[in-house]
Parts: structure tokens; C-alpha cells; sequence
């Protein structure tokens, strides 16, 4: 029995250390980078997956390799589609890593449908593993950010459950979002409050890469360096008429935000990413390091 444990251990160990030279990212918005810094401007480069892909590249780089990486999440996406044809198109491309973030756009599913989905997603991720790929699976975010967003933590919790048994039953690596307490604070989210910020996606990239066992993070700010949204009366009041009501006219008309959207990274592409400032793991200080406290949800 000793053995066997110690031969887990070390299969589990060998599986982070190995060098990824390819990595593909799947999943909603969320992966595909919304509200990070400069999205507006440029789809790539932005979003925890891009920051994720840029310290691989950088780990690839220092052991002599070129790294290489797409990106085919879409915004809107639901389970069906992220473990349909994106993951489709992750298996055609054959990579070492692939990370898979869903269950945001499927919270408000009917109670009879969760096992579907859990079967769904079951069945892709073992796709993923019978095909060689190193599998990170995430969780879903903790909408407790925003008071108006609370009653939703319950439906967040059911989805995020069911997605760690299916990371628990087979044996995947979970990407622990929905525990991230930073996210808690309002800061880490952009504009429209339902995407990270800039801080937010760096967050989620660090810990993934501590998840990988990579040898840089990249650098944090703390809460006291970020700006805080305006949730005054202004600031609410154009986040329900520029987010709010359009996102509730989609829902009516059953459309998405990525309804003909094209991947921003359909083929693996040699990637280094930009110069992002970077920390080696051993000496990285992550944000409000030392605080007990962190801010409370707005």
C-alpha cells in the first residue's frame, strides 16, 4: 500500500514537472480575458490563460524549448460548447496542457439538467486524458463581490460542487476559483462586474501556476494600488444601463455575446507573451501578503 502511494505521489509529481511546450485553453469569457487591462484594444494578451501561457512560455523557454499555444474559448459559452466543439478543437490540436473553465453560463440550469452536464463534462475531460493531455479543471467564481450578485452564491456552489467531483473522480488537478478570497473584493473586477479585472486575471494566472509548480508568478498589487469601480449612484446607475439591461435583452432574445465570434487564438501559434513584470516562485510575495484582513465585498 506504501508503494502504491509512493508510486501516485511520484506520477503526480512528474506530471506538473514535465515541460509544456503547447497548452490549450477552453471555456467562456472568463478564459477568453474580458475585462482585462487593454482588452478593448487587443483580445490577445489578455486574460489569465494569455498571463498563464505567457509564464509557460517563459518556463519553456529557460529549458531550451518554443512554446506554443491557442486559445478557442468564446464568450457565453456554456458546458455543452466548451466540451463540445472547443474541446474538439483542443483534441485535433494535440497539446501537453489544456485548461478547462465552465459552468459560469450554465448557473441558472434546472435542477434535473445538473447531472447532464456533470456527465457531459465527465466524459470530455476523460477525453482529454485518454488523448495524453495534462488537464487543470477550474471551478466556477463566488459571486459575492456584489451584494446584488449574492443570491446567486448558492447556485455557484451547486455548479462548483459538481465540477470538483468530476475533478475528484478523475484524478484532474482543480483550479480553485471559487475560494480565490481576493475575489471577494470589488476591486479585482472590471466594469461590468461579472469579469475579472486586470488584478483579477493576474490572480487567477498565479495560481494556476503554483497549481503547474512554474518557476515565475507574475507580479501583484496590492488592494490599497488597485482602483476601486464607482458603485456610487452614477457609477451603479451606468453599469445597469451599459451592462445590466443589455445582458437581460440577450437573455430574452436567446443570444449570446459570442454568437459569431471567432476564437482568438484558433491554431497553436509560437507564443512568449509580453514583457509582464515577473517574480521567481521562491521569492514572490503575493498581493497584501502579511494582512490578515482582506477588504470586505462591496
Amino acid at each position: 500500500m506504501c508503494f502504491n502511494l509512493y508510486l501516485t505521489v511520484l506520477m503526480k509529481i512528474n506530471s506538473v514537472s514535465k515541460v509544456i511546450r503547447s497548452y490549450v485553453a477552453i471555456g467562456d469569457s472568463l478564459s477568453e480575458g474580458l475585462g482585462d487591462f487593454a482588452f478593448t484594444e487587443r483580445r490577445v494578451h489578455s486574460g489569465w490563460t494569455d498571463r498563464l501561457a505567457t509564464l509557460l512560455a517563459r518556463e519553456a523557454a529557460l529549458k531550451g524549448h518554443e512554446f506554443r499555444y491557442a486559445n478557442v474559448a468564446i464568450r457565453g459559452a456554456k458546458i455543452s460548447a466548451i466540451v463540445g466543439h472547443q474541446l474538439d478543437r483542443a483534441l485535433l490540436l494535440k497539446p501537453d496542457l489544456v485548461t478547462v473553465m465552465a459552468g459560469q453560463n450554465d448557473l441558472f440550469s434546472k435542477a434535473e439538467d445538473l447531472p447532464k452536464l456533470e456527465a457531459l463534462l465527465r466524459e470530455g475531460i476523460q477525453k482529454l486524458l485518454d488523448a495524453g493531455c495534462q488537464v487543470i479543471l477550474a471551478n466556477t467564481i463566488n459571486p459575492i463581490h456584489l451584494m446584488v450578485f449574492r443570491p446567486l452564491a448558492r447556485l455557484a456552489t451547486v455548479m462548483t460542487e459538481m465540477i470538483e467531483r468530476v475533478a475528484r473522480d478523475l484524478d484532474v488537478p482543480l483550479h480553485d476559483i471559487h475560494r480565490i478570497k481576493s475575489l471577494a473584493h470589488v476591486s479585482y473586477w472590471a466594469e461590468d462586474m461579472v469579469h475579472f479585472a486586470g488584478p483579477g486575471h493576474i490572480k487567477v494566472a498565479n495560481e494556476a501556476a503554483e497549481i503547474l509548480q512554474l518557476s515565475y508568478r507574475l507580479s501583484e498589487l496590492d488592494d490599497c494600488e488597485i482602483a476601486k469601480p464607482s458603485r456610487g449612484f452614477f457609477g451603479t446607475s451606468r453599469w445597469i444601463v451599459v451592462h445590466v439591461i443589455p445582458f437581460a435583452w440577450r437573455r430574452i432574445r436567446g443570444v449570446s455575446s459570442g454568437d459569431g465570434l471567432e476564437h482568438k487564438l484558433p491554431d497553436l501559434t509560437p507564443f512568449v507573451g509580453l514583457a509582464f513584470d515577473m517574480e521567481l516562485s521562491h521569492e514572490f510575495l503575493p498581493a497584501n501578503y502579511g494582512r490578515e484582513d482582506y477588504a470586505k465585498a462591496s
